[in-house]
């Protein structure tokens, strides 16, 4: 059953010397101008449910030469997934959302709390933030801020409406930092002066005094770039991106997680999920960007967590 919407594409019959033919056709805004795109078809118009087929086919090859890093079978398996999950949607009432983005707010949070070395279950995380309680083995109760706080950054995104820029960054780092690292909290590295290095690679984040440079730098692509790329793209990008500037003390892989996800959400994709099983993979992709400067890897990661979760 082929269910995708394809209504972006049409049938249209034109004539070459007396003899008629039908085709596909596509219009793209490529900058300020229109651009037709078309498929030949043929002499004979085939039946609706070949016509469907070919119209999806046509659809995902016009997706496929606009993305950098893409292929067609990863397109088409990605948006399926989203078509799939928007349906769903529509199915569930407020309420069922509402559990469904709860549910999916615990799992993550432990996820991303453990990627980034904070030591707690997947059950403590269900108490403090489903049930409101503490558990007694709690061994530091800043961990309490630290997962109530990620679950405040999880709601933010959702709620945020506006564009990428250090303003909001630094109000997602402030709800993560909160009665955890007030004197960092929303305060990049170049105002504080202070230098970070990561545990477990050779890579070398920038400098303090090169961190305003790095963000300007990071802006200006995604100002560049952000209509150009597919969600997929754009969301892994950020992601590797902003956690290879390291611009604040702690947090950032929490932080570029969000902003991962906040792509996502404002696109209608579903949300990812790195799992803590993923520790090493996660890592190995993340050295393929920062020390050998391959993007792929990275974005080809995201796009199979994406199809798991």
């Amino acid at each position: 059953m082929y269910t995708l919407i394809i209504y972006v594409v049409s049938l249209e019959k034109y004539f070459v010397k007396e003899n008629e033919y039908y085709r596909l056709t596509h219009c793209i805004r490529e900058g300020k101008k229109i651009v037709h795109k078309t498929k030949h078809i043929g002499k004979y118009l085939p039946s609706k449910q070949k016509l469907l087929i070919l119209k999806e086919d046509f659809y995902y090859e016009l997706l496929n030469e606009k993305y950098k890093f893409l292929d067609q079978k990863q397109i088409r398996s990605i948006e399926k997934k989203k078509k799939r999950y928007n349906l769903q949607n529509l199915e569930y009432g407020p309420k069922e959302k509402e559990d469904n983005l709860n549910e999916f707010i615990i799992r993550f949070t432990y996820d991303s709390s453990k990627l980034s070395g904070v030591d707690i279950t997947l059950r403590q995380t269900f108490l403090i933030l489903k049930k409101g309680v503490i558990p007694k083995d709690i061994k530091k109760i800043k961990t309490i801020a630290e997962l109530n706080n990620h679950k405040k950054g999880i709601i933010a995104i959702t709620k945020y409406n506006g564009v990428l820029n250090l303003k909001f960054i630094n109000k997602l780092h402030k709800i993560l930092m909160s009665g955890v690292w007030d004197e960092i909290a929303g305060i990049t590295r170049n105002n504080l002066e202070r230098n970070v290095k990561i545990a477990g690679t050779s890579y070398v984040p920038p400098t303090w005094n090169k961190i305003e440079k790095e963000l300007n730098i990071f802006f200006k692509w995604y100002k560049s770039e952000n209509r150009k790329l597919h969600p997929i793209e754009l969301a892994s990008l950020i992601h590797v991106k902003l956690i290879s500037i390291q611009p604040f003390m702690d947090g950032n892989s929490r932080l570029s997680r969000l902003l991962m996800n906040w792509v996502l959400w404002k696109k209608d994709y579903p949300l990812i999920d790195i799992p803590v099983e993923d520790l090493e993979k996660y890592y190995t992709v993340l050295d393929k960007y920062q020390i050998e400067k391959k993007e792929k890897p990275f974005i080809d990661y995201i796009v199979k967590k994406y199809l798991e979760n």
